[in-house]
């Protein structure tokens, strides 16, 4: 009974996020047309990378930023029947070295290594989704912090559309960023 409670609480507590980031929403026409999928961020979020498969969206913070990562693969990069979560380790470090780049040479967003990300097969805007939660650092420098991936199969558009949030925020709480960016992730409708 604890568990079920504790979830309803969270699920009512992102809709409630939900309908306050809906009343100044971010211009998501680009993500239409690149992405044939809609999300609902807040106004506070600007582009920051716009390349033909890959968005970044980032907010800065007095001490930080929060960031969203969309961007597709083909279905194939997640192979069923393996080590999925190893895939989409492999899938997030190789867009993090090509994308997420450090102010240092050769500093380049990975999953960090010492923990196992949690792993969970979940359903989103009806489509079967892998959650994964972890945390990201950045090769050869001192930065990390939390993420979360959602890589939902998208069967129609034969791919996976992958959302993602994570924060970067040295010496302050993350638990309230990572739960705007998780209900800002939640909000995704595949058009």
């Amino acid at each position: 009974m604890h568990r079920k409670s504790s979830l309803n609480f969270k699920q009512t507590d992102i809709k409630e996020n939900q309908r306050r980031i809906a009343k100044s929403l971010l211009d998501d026409s680009k993500i239409r047309k690149h992405f044939k999928a809609s999300l609902k961020l807040p106004t506070a979020y600007k582009y920051i990378i716009e390349e033909d498969k890959f968005f970044w969206i980032r907010k800065e913070l007095p001490s930080g930023n929060a960031s969203v990562l969309i961007y597709e693969v083909p279905l194939n990069t997640i192979q069923k029947d393996t080590n999925t979560v190893a895939n989409i380790i492999q899938m997030r470090d190789s867009i993090g070295q090509k994308h997420i780049e450090g102010t240092l040479p050769n500093t380049y967003m990975i999953t960090q290594a010492t923990y196992s990300p949690y792993f969970f097969n979940i359903m989103m805007d009806g489509k079967k989704t892998y959650e994964t939660k972890g945390t990201w650092e950045l090769k050869n420098d001192y930065m990390a912090g939390p993420f979360i991936n959602y890589a939902i199969r998208d069967e129609k558009n034969k791919r996976y559309l992958v959302i993602e949030g994570f924060c970067y925020n040295p010496s302050m709480a993350k638990r309230d960023i990572m739960h705007e960016l998780e209900s800002i992730l939640k909000s995704v409708k595949i058009l």
